[in-house]
């Protein structure tokens, strides 16, 4: 394991010129995709199942997948946050057990198959690392273990009691930034339509699947004012 701590930290210090400690997920993200024998990797962060934030993506097309994967609601990643264990999920099993997933993955990305881990045990702020492939099955040499060494130094970094007092500076990452959107939209339907929060995310993500969009462009639509909160709710009664 030596030897796969020392390539991955410096496939960390290569990427970590990208900008500042807000994008040092950005890239731990690249660093997996680079070490892991993966395509992509996210690293989100969730609480309580309540927010699901992303805040490091190695590239755009692991973006996509993970923002189809929250607009969903379902996949290996929340599998994975579920239960506390790793996740994975060939192509066959995608479709077979999250569907509507497989179809946007195949849409909307060159991903057929992924693999998520929990970043840490235990109560507070928990965290899972999606590894995203191209092939239809995990290669045969691929090695949990040593998937989930490196997402145990991730979540020691990023979740542990060493990440300091005040607000986490991956709060400020552009992914984490554009999903609390989200959660401004949830405000204005708890607000205007008197929903929970819950049954207001459940709203959104009907409306966002339904017009074939994630809940990231749908929030963008309603806060830029190009569709009314109670527009949402009007169209789900149709």
């Amino acid at each position: 394991m030596d030897d796969l701590l020392a390539r991955f930290r410096a496939a960390c210090d290569r990427h970590a010129g990208r900008g500042g400690p807000e994008l040092r997920a950005t890239a731990l993200a690249a660093a997996c995709r680079d070490v892991l024998a993966a395509d992509g990797a996210t690293i989100s962060v969730t609480s309580g199942g309540r927010w699901h934030l992303p805040i490091g993506v190695s590239d755009g097309a692991a973006a996509a997948a993970e923002r189809w994967q929250f607009t969903i609601g379902q996949g290996p990643g929340f599998r994975a946050w579920a239960e506390g264990a790793l996740v994975v999920a060939g192509e066959a099993s995608l479709r077979r057990t999250w569907p509507a997933l497989h179809d946007q993955l195949h849409r909307r990305t060159p991903f057929r198959s992924a693999i998520a881990v929990p970043l840490r045990p235990g109560p507070g702020p928990a965290g899972v690392l999606d590894l995203h492939l191209r092939r239809p099955e995990p290669a045969a040499s691929w090695d949990a273990e040593r998937a989930q060494l490196v997402a145990s130094l991730i979540g020691t970094e990023l979740l542990g009691p060493a990440t300091g007092p005040g607000e986490p500076a991956w709060l400020d990452a552009p992914a984490a930034r554009r999903r609390q959107r989200v959660w401004m939209v949830i405000s204005m339907c708890r607000q205007v339509l008197g929903l929970p929060d819950a049954d207001a995310l459940a709203l959104l993500r009907a409306r966002a699947y339904a017009r074939d969009r994630t809940l990231e462009e749908l929030a963008d639509d309603v806060v830029e004012g190009r569709t009314p909160v109670r527009a949402l709710h009007h169209s789900a009664e149709d």
